[in-house]
């Protein structure tokens, strides 16, 4: 017998300034965010701190509730500033609750969300997408806990290099998309540059 639940429909957006537009920190202390919370359901993204110039002088805290943790408990993180580079957090957030500098730095930083690291979702069932491509070729991938080479992959579909847009529906009661674990009870689906716009349905 089918399994049957309410679902909901996720479509993740990917900025560089998702959080924060590029501008410089005028001193140790909070960041003042555009949003804390930019999906619902418990899914998150994974924050990128990108650094137009030396940002090495500060340390960025996020605290934050990691999508997946069961705990109810929130998580406390600190990301290195860089050298005209991107600096990515370890973490998955499904609502941060301060982002903070302890130090000042003179040129921009932005707060966003970079395409390739994907949206993670937390316990349930992948019950389809649709997504739009470009016509290049490209990928949707689920993988069972982020974005590492080790990660175990639960579905991999390469989408064709041709202008289009697909509906597709997972057989019998979709993909369980989380394991038993209090802390890592989450996946993270992934779609490359080619595909413009992915929504996921979740029950």
């Amino acid at each position: 017998m089918a399994l049957t639940s309410d679902i909901y429909a996720i479509t993740p957006t990917f900025s560089a300034t998702l959080f924060r537009a590029a501008a410089a920190i005028a001193g140790a202390g909070a960041i003042t965010l555009i949003t804390n919370q930019p999906l619902d359901n418990g899914a998150g993204y994974q924050p990128i701190f990108t650094c137009a110039g030396d940002a090495t002088a500060a340390t960025f805290t996020i605290v934050g509730f990691v999508v997946g943790d069961l705990t109810g408990n929130t998580t406390t993180e600190t990301v290195a500033g860089l050298n005209t580079a991107i600096a990515t957090s370890v973490n998955y957030y499904s609502q941060i609750t301060s982002i903070s500098s302890d130090a000042a730095v003179a040129t921009n930083v932005s707060i966003g969300t970079l395409i390739t690291d994907g949206v993670a979702l937390p316990r349930g069932r992948l019950r389809g997408f649709y997504y739009v491509a470009t016509a290049g070729a490209g990928a949707i991938t689920l993988t069972a806990n982020g974005t590492a080479a080790t990660d175990r992959i639960l579905l991999s579909i390469a989408t064709p290099a041709v202008v289009e847009s697909q509906q597709m529906s997972l057989p019998g009661d979709g993909i369980l998309m989380g394991g038993s674990s209090a802390t890592s009870s989450f996946a993270v689906l992934i779609n490359t540059v080619a595909v413009t716009s992915i929504t996921a349905f979740v029950g």
